[in-house]
């Protein structure tokens, strides 16, 4: 069976980085910044040691912070896209460049 154009998209939008948000509102964001730790740690008010030594406490957990609470790239996608998305909960991956 052929691929829909909606789940191939979505397959491109996690390839970059992109996980689902809010599957209510159909919404993705990716970690948006290749300075991210930095951004959190001042976020938290935290240095960047102490937030490395958190974030092998929580996996995941930061990184779905940063996408849901500081991404200013976030994208409404359609259900079927947002279905092919991974979801962001407790989801390790960081910064990814967009080619």
């Amino acid at each position: 069976m052929a691929k829909k154009k909606m789940e191939i998209i979505g397959e491109r939008a996690a390839a970059v980085g992109y996980r689902r948000i809010s599957k209510r509102n159909k919404i993705v964001a990716r970690i948006d910044r290749e300075d991210w730790l930095q951004h959190m740690a001042e976020h938290f008010e935290l240095g960047l040691m102490e937030l490395v030594a958190a974030m092998n406490e929580k996996t995941g957990f930061y990184e779905d912070y940063y996408r849901r609470n500081l991404s200013k790239d976030r994208q409404e996608v359609s259900l079927i896209t947002s279905r092919t998305v991974p979801s962001s909960f407790e989801d390790p991956t960081g910064y990814v460049p967009k080619d």
